[in-house]
């Protein structure tokens, strides 16, 4: 009985570290109806597309993985759950237009300044296709 216990408070304190980890990636919290800045106004989400999903997964390995994980802090925030925190508009508008954003968008600004001690995320020159398909392999990560 005292082992079921230990056992239970420490998968508590756990699942209590995570859910802090997750929030300490942003200090202010992003506005939900936030669009960004750039040329995505709407994005049509449905059930997770497979396919497209594993296109974005190739994408993120070779244009986000050097500075970003999903579940752990490398050189930027991990991005577990971050489809959950910032709109589809916001990610796609922020993967394409990574410059206009830092300079414009204040969500992205106060980022910058909580991760400056770390490069500031450059243009990875994303087509439309291929920050569609990142959102759909970040909505997989969930």
């Amino acid at each position: 009985m005292r082992l079921n216990s230990v056992i239970l408070s420490v998968a508590f304190i756990l699942v209590f570290i995570f859910c802090g980890f997750v929030a300490a990636n942003f200090q202010q919290k992003p506005d939900p109806k936030d669009k960004g800045i750039g040329p995505i106004k709407t994005v049509k989400i449905g059930a997770i597309d497979k396919k497209l999903a594993d296109k974005g997964n190739t994408v993120f390995d070779t244009k986000c993985l050097p500075c970003h994980n999903i579940d752990n802090v490398n050189l930027a925030p991990a991005l577990r759950g971050v489809t959950k925190q910032l709109s589809p508009e916001f990610i796609m508008n922020y993967v394409m237009n990574t410059a206009e954003m830092q300079k414009k968008n204040p969500f992205v600004k106060s980022l910058i300044q909580q991760w400056k001690k770390v490069p500031i995320m450059k243009d990875q020159k994303l087509s439309e296709k291929d920050a569609r398909a990142v959102l759909e392999y970040l909505r997989t990560q969930e």
